[in-house]
């Protein structure tokens, strides 16, 4: 199998004296000193034989984007995944086999912040979509297991089976269900949820890769995959990483694919709207609402609210106040409505306040900051004391908004408000929360009421680890026997 280093280097088109110049330079710039830039250098990297000194990783992490505590807790070579991750992502095929591999390589998404980027986009999206959407509807069509979308029970493998035993596909099923029941509202922190699903989310990958990818235990641990990926995907966003979010997002588009779901397909389809809305691409986002709408059987409340409201923020980013109105509408008669017994099982419950907030992001992406302030302030209101209703897990990125639309208008006091209601709904802000609050209140820290809320989140951030300098000097080797190369490159 080949390195990761070498796949990096083959997709970005590189020889190994070029790579090995690129990370000298870099290593330069950095601030690291000179170091030899040979390509037998990246020939022992790619090897196996040695391992490139700190200083170099960070080099390299810097060139490709990697945040450098990714680099720390990962180690070499575990941290080149983030690099391909996408790559895999993108290139696999619409098969159990490709979606397999897809989930694999999303297990090692960054934890750490990065800027948000949307990873696809346009015809490339649209042809992606349409695959996976055939392949979950054609695959359903000629299903000839016939188990429901919550059934464990056909086909029990004992604990000296191929596959995993009923008992526990039924266990993986209750806790996802538990995890998925906190999107409806939770007291507890975003970042443990997150924690949990995601190492729910690992169980069953790797039950996956270990017992292969036919049968019809195969396709309910693609079922679990996909909706432990929403989970994660949507904590991801309520924590302010949309990049992660996103890509775990696309990774439960393909394995509700590969479990033969529309009905899961769909309500990935519809959460990857809300990540183009959030990413500042509303046609995409509008067009992901259409196709949501057309595949599988009739949405669940929750779903069909959560749709309305995408809508309703992509046409307002478009400028279509009417549009969005109308749209804001129909998501408040979806929010009341009751579940039937024909709606399809996945899509959490609407939170009693998710049509309110959308209507106060309607307005503000509409420039109308006066008309949100009322809606934010109902969010902002019941968040004095604990609600007899557990708060949202994205009432920290809901009162970002609440921020920006107290401070277009100048309330500063207000805007200082939301931040405390903020930090104490949350616990903590997470660290990509939180550094979108400090940009949005940097530009007015002259006020003195902005001021002492840009002290209060100073003041409660957690400390944040990152690699130190006398561990970068220091150096870690996370590969066994293997030589951590030095900077001048004469280890041999």
């Amino acid at each position: 199998m080949a390195h990761p280093l070498a796949l990096i280097r083959a997709a970005e088109g590189l020889s190994p004296s070029e790579y090995a110049r690129i990370v000298a330079r870099t290593h330069a710039e950095l601030g690291f000193g000179q170091m030899a830039a040979r390509r037998e250098k990246v020939h022992r990297w790619e090897s196996g034989r040695t391992v490139p000194e700190p200083t170099a990783q960070l080099a390299m992490a810097h060139h490709h984007g990697v945040p450098a505590p990714e680099v720390h807790r990962l180690g070499w070579p575990h941290w080149l995944h983030l690099v391909i991750g996408d790559a895999v992502l993108l290139d696999q095929p619409y098969t159990a086999a490709g979606a397999a591999l897809a989930l694999n390589s999303a297990l090692h998404l960054p934890k750490a912040p990065c800027p948000a980027a949307l990873l696809l986009t346009g015809a490339a999206l649209a042809t992606h979509l349409r695959t996976a959407l055939v392949r979950a509807t054609t695959d359903a069509d000629r299903n000839p297991d016939g188990t429901g979308p919550h059934d464990t029970s056909p086909h029990d493998t004992g604990p000296h089976g191929t596959g995993p035993s009923a008992e526990q596909l039924r266990w993986i099923g209750a806790r996802t269900s538990a995890l998925e029941r906190h999107e409806s509202g939770t007291y507890l922190p975003t970042a443990a949820l997150y924690g949990a699903a995601h190492a729910e989310h690992r169980l069953v990958v790797r039950l996956i890769g270990a017992h292969g990818h036919d049968g019809p235990a195969a396709r309910r641990l693609f079922r679990f995959a996909a909706r432990t990926a929403l989970v994660c995907a949507w904590l991801s966003s309520a924590l302010g990483e949309e990049t992660r979010a996103e890509r775990h997002n696309l990774t439960a588009v393909r394995a509700a694919a590969a479990a033969a779901e529309p009905d899961l397909a769909a309500v990935a389809t519809a959460r990857l709207a809300a990540r183009h809305v959030v990413g500042g691409d509303p046609v995409d986002a509008l067009a992901l609402v259409r196709t949501a709408r057309t595949v599988g059987t009739r949405p669940s409340p929750g779903t069909m609210t959560a749709l309305y409201c995408t809508e309703a923020l992509a046409l307002a980013r478009l400028g279509h106040a009417a549009g969005s109105a109308r749209a804001l509408d129909r998501a408040g008669k979806a929010a009341s409505a009751t579940p039937a017994a024909g709606d399809t099982p996945f899509g959490a419950a609407p939170h009693r306040l998710t049509v309110t907030v959308a209507r106060a992001r309607s307005a503000l992406l509409l420039g109308a900051p006066h008309e949100a302030e009322p809606h934010f302030r109902v969010l902002v209101d019941s968040l004095q004391a604990p609600p007899a209703g557990a708060p949202s897990p994205h009432t920290g990125s809901w009162l970002l908004d609440a921020v920006d639309a107290h401070l277009a208008v100048g309330d500063f006091g207000s805007a200082a408000v939301a931040v405390h209601r903020a930090v104490h709904v949350t616990g903590t802000l997470p660290p990509g929360l939180a550094r979108q609050y400090r940009d949005r209140l940097s530009a007015h820290g002259r006020e003195p009421a902005v001021r002492r809320a840009l002290e209060f989140l100073r003041d409660t951030a957690p400390h944040e680890s990152s690699m130190t300098k006398s561990e970068v000097e220091t150096g870690r080797d996370d590969a066994g026997a293997q030589p951590i190369e030095s900077a001048d490159g004469d280890d041999e």
